[in-house]
This record gives structure tokens, C-alpha cells and sequence, in this order.
């Protein structure tokens, strides 16, 4: 299956060769939702004075944290709510549906690519050629430190490298990007990966994503994918204390 993710900012879209809607569980995907009901031996049910909840366990394989849902149906079945929910039962995320239209004719062209792109362009792109500020994780891994960062200049901006050690080491890399002038399709390696205001990739150990015209790259030959990701969901502009 082809998963395409548009960039318009860059004129450019991003292709990954994945099941990415089929493997995990997605709040906004009523087929996901069917699955993971179906697919739950041990759901629970609760009826209340104006709906019904179904509580079923989830699957987000780079969020641990994320274990079950709450999907709530009012008297009628029509689908109104669905939360997921930490381990310790709190909402991380919650989705509201006001209406469901399940006979929704689309246009020929409402899927084209191209169309896509043109109408999700703005005239203002994000271009960036100079990294004034390096980004830093709010969130280390246990016994891990920042242990040193070069700035490297390149032939059309800057690429900062930052090296962490100790017991979890890994590398972040931050690169300025260009706006193409041509629309251009990428092949992407690796899974989807949502993120706080990305969708990353990830493989192999390296998670990458782009946001306001910097490219990111979390590699780490010991991180699992799931503390990748919250690596790159903690970065913010705080400071990390160079230490051993």
C-alpha cells in the first residue's frame, strides 16, 4: 500500500510503501476503530443514561503509553466520542464527532496528487539557511548526557550535530532544507510516525521529520523506537547542561 504525506511548504510530497492505516490503531479511522473492537476478546461494556461505552485495549507501537480507548455511542449508534487513555486512565487524546455522512460522493479528483498540492500551497514557503538557535530535547534518556555539538556549514545552509552519551547515547542532526522549485515526489523508507506537528519516519533505529524548514534525524543503535519518539516529541528551545 502507498502512503503519501503532502509537504506543500516544500513543494514536496513524501512516499512510504507501508500498511501504516491497517497496523495501527487510528481515532479517526472508523474501520480502525471496527478493528480494534473486533479484535478485543476481553472489551468491556457500560451503559449509561444517554450512550454506550466500549472500552477496548489500542495499538501504537511508538507510544507505549497509549493502552486502551473509550469509544462512546449515543442510544441510536451513532458514533459521538472516543478517548485514549494512558495506564493510568487518563485521556491523551479525544476525538468528537458531530455527524458521520457514510454515503458521501467524492469528486474524480479529490484524491489527485497534484490537485492536492495546489490547493494546500501557500504563496509564502518555508525556507530556512541558517540554524540561528540549535533545538534541544526537554526529555533525556536515563544517565545520558549532551556531550558535545558542532555546527557544520554546507553548500546551501548549515547542519548542526548534536552527540549524547552515556548509557542510552544517541545523535540528533538538524539541517536547513531548500524549497524546490519543481514539485518532487521522495521515496521514503520506514513507518509513518505521527508526531506533536509532524509525521516522521522511522527505521532502523532513525527516526526523521520536518518542521519550519529544518530536517530533523534522531539515530540511536540503542534507543527503541518508541523512546526515539519521545525524544523528538521533547524537543523544544530549553538548555541541556553539557556534563559527564
Amino acid at each position: 500500500m502507498c502512503v503519501i504525506v503532502l509537504t506543500p511548504s516544500l513543494n514536496k510530497s513524501f512516499k512510504f510503501e507501508s500498511q501504516w492505516p491497517y497496523n495501527n490503531s487510528q481515532i479517526y479511522i472508523l474501520q480502525s476503530l471496527i478493528e480494534d473492537l473486533t479484535g478485543d476478546k476481553n472489551y468491556s461494556f457500560e451503559e449509561k443514561t444517554d450512550n454506550y461505552i466500549f472500552k477496548t485495549t489500542v495499538n501504537y507501537p511508538n507510544n507505549s503509553e497509549l493502552v486502551k480507548q473509550k469509544i462512546y455511542l449515543d442510544k441510536k449508534l451513532n458514533l459521538k466520542k472516543v478517548e485514549v487513555l494512558n495506564r493510568d486512565n487518563q485521556a491523551q487524546m479525544t476525538m468528537k464527532f458531530d455527524k458521520i455522512d457514510l454515503k458521501t460522493d467524492f469528486e474524480d479528483n479529490y484524491f489527485n496528487l497534484d490537485a492536492n498540492m495546489k490547493v494546500s500551497q501557500t504563496d509564502e514557503m518555508t525556507t530556512v539557511s541558517k540554524i540561528d538557535d540549535s533545538v534541544y530535547p526537554m526529555y533525556l534518556p536515563e544517565n545520558t548526557y549532551l556531550e558535545k555539538e558542532d555546527k557544520v556549514t554546507k553548500e546551501d545552509g548549515e547542519r548542526v550535530i548534536m552527540t549524547f552519551s552515556g548509557d542510552n547515547p544517541f545523535m540528533i542532526i538538524q539541517e536547513t532544507i531548500s524549497v524546490t522549485d519543481d514539485y518532487t515526489t521522495i521515496p521514503v523508507s520506514g513507518e509513518p510516525t505521527l508526531l506533536p506537528d509532524a509525521i516522521g519516519a522511522m527505521a532502523d533505529g532513525e527516526l526523521s521529520w520536518i518542521n519550519n524548514g529544518v530536517e530533523y534525524y534522531i539515530v540511536s543503535s540503542k534507543l527503541k523506537d518508541d523512546e526515539l519518539v519521545d525524544v523528538a516529541k521533547s524537543i523544544g528551545v530549553a538548555s541541556v547542561i553539557k556534563q559527564k
